[in-house]
């Protein structure tokens, strides 16, 4: 595993000291998380026959809908 290092000023305080850890571990996991899936659905649709516009299209679909049931469930 990757160690990343980050300087910081001796004069931060403990307790602003592990927020600011903790809220980089979590940018850092959802950065690679978000590069992971866009590798695998990279190779997942290589072989799509679909355009690029159809593409989009049917992604426009999918957020309406899940908006749709979103604000049936209340969510929103």
């Amino acid at each position: 595993m990757v160690e990343i290092v980050i300087k910081m000023p001796e004069e931060i305080d403990e307790k602003l000291l592990a927020e600011i850890q903790e809220e980089i571990r979590r940018i850092v996991k959802l950065r690679l998380a978000r590069e992971l899936l866009l590798k695998e659905w990279d190779e997942r649709f290589s072989r799509s026959e679909l355009s690029d516009e159809e593409c989009l299209e049917l992604g426009k679909e999918v957020n309406r809908a899940a908006l749709k049931i979103w604000k049936e469930k209340g969510w929103l």
